[in-house]
């Protein structure tokens, strides 16, 4: 039947099933008839069932001329009529019965329908069984997937450390998502996407793959932005997509993601958002505000790719997923007013303006002995600042209440109105300001409600940096047969970083610049080698406070102090050569008795000889395959 006349049309949904019944029918129906009706005798025979036939019999009935094979397979010709009568009917039988069994099969093979190329686009008559929802998700997915990118990057390693080769090669990293957000080139992403890279690629819908520079990127919000070339004549390549607002964004609305799970090109997951809000902690080690959630699959690859709302606008940076065992379907989302924020304070000519760092500590006000002891009333809310940085020059003093941020009121546990009944962490207002933007405090002070002059924020970052290696080569000393670095705060990821390290990161971080003792950073001796030199010596991660008895600064201030003792072992050892020079004997180094002492946190000193460590340096730095001496950010 054809597909207007077929009774199942209403419940048929894919009536081509139908069509192609109907042309197997009008094909095979007349050949099926006149193979019944041709007589055997005219040589349109049906093989017997033998071993031998069965072999040639394959592909069908076998068109002979004057004869088949008999019972032995030996093809003889059949001895007269009576032969031909007598296995007329059987043999009638057998066409019919294999008529019906062809019929069979070409019913099963077109209700199969046709095979079809899975990358080829959807045939005219799919359009009639998609209901009006699933025309919208399709219509986002294929307007919007011109605009999203796959991201590989690679880092520069060693190789060949067993042939001792020892050359550095470019070697994949990772991969995620992006997606287009001007015509000039910009692509926006995840920044755990590129860090730690030596080259970045973007591959586009079409394949064309370009190289791109990184113009900006905050570990803190996790966003990057890159861009990129196209070569001539692909301009068309830059679909920017629309530029959505999260703010608006209720529990309940639908959300699309886009993005590259597993290097799986352009693939499309749907959800719901499970909720607004969320504070989760970025890979830099800084909370998030605001954060979507979402039971959309977010998996590995879909970073930095987009998230839509229903009609299509970018409402955010696809995060990561929580991985815990216990947990299933819960996705976080970067709202689009972090990226936004993160974006104006992208420049291609000086790169990535920090945020501002909040300039305070700070306590709750839940508690009634607290606020009775501070003598807060109860008309007033707001939090208790217990730390102020010297930075606000007197704006903000220990003791005070802050009660508003540029005239929104803070509430006793901190949180602001965000949008209606939603609330957030105060410090999503500071978070999202520039350096050098204005903002305005009021205070409970003294029994008096008190707003100071508008002050500009500014950066104060931590005595033991976040990331001591983003967008760096890491910093180092070898002293001899010892490797000493920054400390920083990924130093407590490592299973050998003891509790009294850790406890060290913690407290030093807490005092602001101005109030570290003129320390710029502390110093880890992270390795001790294994060297004649410090055999007996199997302190490492422990923390250096002193050179030769002098307190140091920062790996820069030890490497200056080292520098000079080796100047002076240098200066003596010339002494030594012009003495012997002099005496007409060959020149042999001795020790001139200089010894380097560094003074260790809680532990014994570590005494080395000066000249030893000199003449050790160049065996040290080829066994463990070192470049150079030392590395501090700003040689060249």
């Amino acid at each position: 039947m054809a597909p207007a006349t077929c009774r199942r049309r209403s419940l048929c949904r894919r009536p081509g099933r139908c069509s192609n019944l109907v042309v197997a029918s009008v094909v095979l129906a007349p050949t099926l008839v006149l193979r019944h009706m041709i007589p055997a005798s005219l040589g349109f025979v049906a093989p017997h069932h033998n071993v031998a036939s069965a072999k040639s019999s394959s592909r069908g009935l076998l068109l002979r001329r004057g004869g088949s094979d008999d019972g032995a397979g030996r093809g003889d010709a059949p001895s007269g009529a009576a032969s031909g009568a007598r296995s007329a009917w059987p043999q009638d039988l057998r066409l019919a019965a294999r008529s019906v069994v062809s019929f069979a099969c070409a019913a099963l093979l077109a209700f199969a329908g046709p095979v079809q190329n899975l990358g080829s686009p959807l045939p005219a008559f799919a359009e009639d069984v998609l209901n009006a929802e699933e025309r919208v998700t399709v219509s986002l997915f294929e307007q919007n997937t011109p605009g999203v990118v796959f991201i590989t990057s690679e880092a520069f390693e060693m190789q060949g450390v067993n042939d001792q080769s020892m050359r550095m090669e470019l070697v994949p990293q990772g991969s995620g998502s992006g997606w287009v957000f001007d015509l000039e080139g910009h692509i926006v992403t995840n920044y755990h996407v590129i860090q730690n890279s030596n080259a970045l690629m973007v591959r586009f819908i079409d394949g064309t793959e370009v190289q791109a520079k990184v113009i900006g990127g905050d570990p803190m919000s996790d966003v990057a932005v890159l861009k990129v070339e196209l070569p001539k004549g692909k301009p068309g390549l830059l679909r920017p997509l629309i530029k959505g607002d999260s703010s608006g964004l209720r529990v309940g609305q639908e959300v699309y993601a886009i993005g590259n799970p597993f290097g799986l090109d352009h693939t499309l997951t749907k959800g719901v958002v499970s909720g607004v809000g969320r504070t989760i902690m970025s890979f830099g080690g800084r909370p998030i505000q605001g954060a979507i959630q979402t039971d959309a699959s977010i998996n590995p690859g879909n970073s930095g790719g987009p998230v839509f709302d229903a009609r299509g606008h970018c409402a955010g940076v696809a995060f990561c997923k929580d991985v815990r065992h216990t947990s299933d379907n819960i996705g976080y989302v970067i709202p689009a007013e972090v990226v936004r924020c993160f974006l104006q304070r992208c420049d291609n000519k000086d790169g990535y303006i920090m945020s501002p760092s909040v300039p305070y500590r700070w306590h709750k006000l839940e508690n009634q002995s607290l606020r009775s002891a501070h003598k807060v009333p109860d008309g007033i809310s707001g939090v208790l600042l217990t730390s102020v940085a010297p930075a606000m020059d007197g704006a903000l003093q220990v003791g005070d209440v802050l009660t508003h941020i540029d005239g929104r009121s803070i509430s006793d546990d901190g949180q602001i109105q965000l949008r209606g009944s939603e609330l957030i962490q105060h410090r999503y207002l500071l978070r999202n300001k520039r350096i050098g933007e204005p903002t305005v405090f009021r205070v409970f002070r003294e029994g008096q409600q008190v707003e100071p002059a508008a002050v500009q924020l500014c950066d104060l970052p931590p005595i033991c940096p976040r990331w001591p290696d983003v967008d760096y080569l890491p910093e180092y000393l070898i002293l001899g047969a010892l490797a000493l670095v920054p400390l920083a705060q990924s130093h407590v990821w490592y299973k050998e970083c003891h509790s009294e390290l850790k406890a060290t990161i913690y407290r030093w971080n807490r005092r602001w610049p101005g109030d570290r003792d003129n320390k710029e950073g502390l110093v880890l001796l992270v390795t001790v080698f294994a060297h004649e030199l410090t055999f007996g010596y199997r302190r490492g991660w422990r923390i250096v406070e002193s050179y030769n008895g002098i307190s140091i600064t920062s790996l820069r201030h030890l490497r200056e102090l080292w520098h000079k003792t080796r100047d002076e072992v240098s200066e003596v050892r010339g002494k030594q050569r012009v003495e012997a020079e002099k005496a007409g004997v060959p020149y042999k180094p001795v020790s001139p008795g200089i010894f380097v002492r560094l003074g260790l946190q809680s532990e014994d000193d570590i005494w080395l000889d000066a000249s030893a460590c000199i003449d050790a340096e160049q065996g040290v730095l080829k066994t463990h395959a070192i470049e150079r001496p030392s590395f501090i950010r700003g040689d060249t």
